[in-house]
């Protein structure tokens, strides 16, 4: 056989369009993995000449021993299967030596024949009729090496499956982890809805949004940033437990963990608070790592995590204000009243006295996450729970029922690393207003992640929200998490590139 480097090309000079039959159809008997395990324990040397099976699959490694036998290695289905092609067991000879000199390495075949296993103890197809389905014309890179370059392997991702067969595994996993989201909430009688991805307005979640215009209606329009109040829209109309995985789009920047095209998924429950979400939360998050790996232990970063429940609860604030004590040796700090008219400047001070640097604008927003990163933050290793964030941070969150300054909220942290958040929503539709007004003000000094303040939502919620908790997972991160993996560009088939 000619070598597999420069074969695909000469045979297309060879034969011409002969070769290219790309027929329509090929009948295939049933899944590889139940060929495997049916036959796995027959003994070796043993043919079974009437159990006839018919497959498709891709040639990744080929052989000949003489001009009578050749040997394929397939991938069928992310499985890899032998074909063991003797021309005894052929048509006639003519075809047999015709076909395995048009095969090329990557060519997608057809394969029919009779199950074996050879006296080395080797599962195989011993095939009356192998048809080429579609010819790979291009030179596939070595199994061996693989695709080492990341940039390659994320722009011809279809190359990075064909030869890197565990990510394929990676992509099998995100199926599984949604799939049994979708399936555990549904077992808890949610609802799945669909809500816009355009919009006029881009609200839910602090972020900068991607602009477009829509040319008909001759107006600016928005990619959402988060469903979150599409979703309580329908709460309000009756619909009491609603949920949505989708794709949210932030014009952010790109690096381990962030994807300007993500997915995520949002639910809403009547009666639910943020103290029930914490449970569900670390249910959930136990029950789906035994689901997909068997185990409530991985490896991500190159930390050893545990998601088996229940996870510590740290007051944001409070935990801030200890170590910050700590950091300064100050048993008698205290954090600035972040409802002070002067808490813009007495939180910058405390920057500067700390040493704690962010980007611009300096809001009092951003100055508060700052510190939380920068203090409490890193304490999140094993899941935890940061609770009870200030009302600056969660304009859509309902006040804590006995903390005033506080909300009632959670963010989930594993790794340093946010993966869930969640609050009793915020129902009051004159304190919604207010906070808005606030908010805006950070806007307005030049903040462009704030969201505008929607006077559409708050119409909506003057016909009444009932007491509602908000949940919101992040799809990619918790595929990173149960798949070992350091990058979001490696659980998204498709990630965004730089061109």
């Amino acid at each position: 056989m000619e070598s597999e480097s420069n074969q695909n090309t000469n045979r297309v000079d060879k034969y011409g369009d002969k070769l290219f039959e790309y027929p329509n159809f090929w009948e295939t008997s049933r899944s590889i993995s139940k060929i495997i395990n049916d036959f796995k324990d027959i003994e070796p040397g043993t043919r079974l000449y009437d159990n006839i099976e018919s497959i498709i699959g891709r040639i990744l490694q080929s052989r000949a021993s003489g001009k009578n036998l050749y040997f394929y290695t397939l991938t069928v289905d992310g499985l890899s299967f032998q074909i063991m092609s003797d021309v005894k067991s052929y048509q006639s000879e003519q075809e047999f030596y015709q076909i395995h000199d048009m095969i090329g390495r990557g060519d997608i075949i057809g394969a029919k024949g009779y199950i074996c296993k050879t006296k080395k103890g080797e599962l195989s197809l011993v095939p009356c009729e192998l048809k080429i389905l579609s010819p790979c014309l291009e030179t596939l890179p070595s199994t061996y090496y693989g695709i080492e370059d990341k940039e390659i392997r994320y722009s011809n991702r279809y190359l990075d499956l064909i030869i890197n067969s565990d990510v394929r595994e990676i992509f099998v996993k995100r199926h599984k982890i949604i799939n049994y989201l979708r399936n555990y909430l549904t077992h808890l009688d949610f609802i799945e809805v669909e809500t816009p991805v355009l919009s006029e307005m881009a609200g839910g979640a602090a972020a900068k949004p991607f602009v477009t215009f829509h040319n008909a209606m001759k107006q600016q329009m928005y990619l959402r940033i988060a469903p979150e109040l599409y979703l309580k829209k329908l709460v309000i109309g009756g619909l009491n437990k609603v949920f949505e995985i989708g794709k949210q789009f932030r014009n952010e920047s790109i690096d381990l963990t962030h994807n300007p095209e993500f997915t995520s998924c949002e639910l809403y429950e009547v009666g639910a608070d943020y103290y029930k979400l914490m449970d569900m939360t670390e249910d959930f998050l136990t029950n789906l790592a035994v689901h997909v790996n068997g185990t409530t232990k991985t490896k991500w970063f190159g930390t050893d995590i545990d998601l088996a429940g229940p996870y510590p609860r740290l007051d944001i604030l409070d935990t801030l204000e200890e170590k910050i004590k700590e950091q300064l040796n100050d048993p008698n700090f205290k954090l600035p009243d972040i409802s002070g008219e002067n808490a813009t400047e007495e939180y910058t001070n405390l920057m500067n006295l700390l040493g704690v640097t962010i980007t611009p604008p300096l809001t009092l927003n951003r100055l508060v996450d700052g510190l939380i990163g920068e203090y409490v933050e890193p304490l999140c290793v094993q899941p935890t729970f940061l609770i009870n964030h200030p009302q600056i941070m969660s304009p859509l969150a309902k006040p804590h029922r006995s903390q005033p300054g506080k909300t009632e909220r959670f963010e989930l942290f594993i790794n340093k690393k946010e993966f869930c958040n969640a609050y009793t929503e915020l129902n009051n539709p004159f304190v919604q207003k207010k906070i808005f007004d606030e908010v805006a003000k950070q806007k307005a000094a030049g903040d462009d992640e704030i969201p505008p303040s929607d006077e559409n939502f708050i119409k909506a919620l003057e016909y009444g929200l009932p007491p509602t908790g908000g949940w919101g997972l992040g799809i990619d991160r918790t595929v990173m998490l149960l798949t070992g993996q350091d990058s979001i560009r490696e659980v998204i088939a498709f990630p965004t590139r730089r061109l």
